[in-house]
């Protein structure tokens, strides 16, 4: 499953927030600190979508929208949000593929539970070199941690790590 690189900045700033949640687990704030995020970056000028395709490679444009919302209690950390993914990748062949993806994610760290869930949902068009359309591509990824801090030293150890749900799967069409 493909996390976009903004949602992976977000999820390593809460695991890395873990020892000080963790450590101030006790201590009650009466006001939250809400901070908005957002961010537009390009994509990678090169790309490969083997999904319905196969691995070759094509020069890639487009974008990475990301927005979101950090809360920040002193006790509880979470962010959640929004990556939009709109791009074009096109082969030297003459073929190309147009696609959009919405990727929503929230990350929660209360104490020694950290819960962490990512859905994905990607639509496909290929066309052909001369301009026609000749399939589709759906691509949906869903993935659903749960971290339990049992000896609560703010590192996942073994046993510690739950992933409850991890799923990836295409149609072709």
């Amino acid at each position: 499953m493909r996390i976009s690189q903004a949602t992976g900045r977000w999820l390593l700033a809460g695991l890395l927030a873990l020892p000080m949640v963790a450590a101030t687990a006790g201590a009650a704030q009466a006001q939250a600190d809400v901070t908005p995020f957002a961010s537009t970056e390009p994509l990678p000028a090169a790309g490969a979508l083997p999904e319905c395709l196969d691995t070759t490679v094509g020069a890639q444009v487009g974008s990475e929208s990301t927005a979101g919302l950090v809360v920040d209690t002193g006790a509880t950390f979470h962010a959640h949000g929004t990556s939009s993914l709109a791009y074009t990748v096109t082969f030297t062949d003459g073929r190309y593929v147009t696609g959009s993806s919405a990727e929503h994610f929230s990350f929660t760290a209360a104490g020694p539970v950290t819960v962490n869930t990512v859905a994905i949902s990607e639509k496909r068009t290929i066309y052909s070199a001369d301009r026609q359309p000749t399939g589709t591509v759906r691509v949906h990824a869903i993935s659903h941690v749960t971290f339990h801090d049992v000896n609560g030293n703010g590192d996942p150890d073994a046993g510690e790590i739950i992933a409850n749900v991890d799923r990836f799967f295409f149609t072709c069409g």
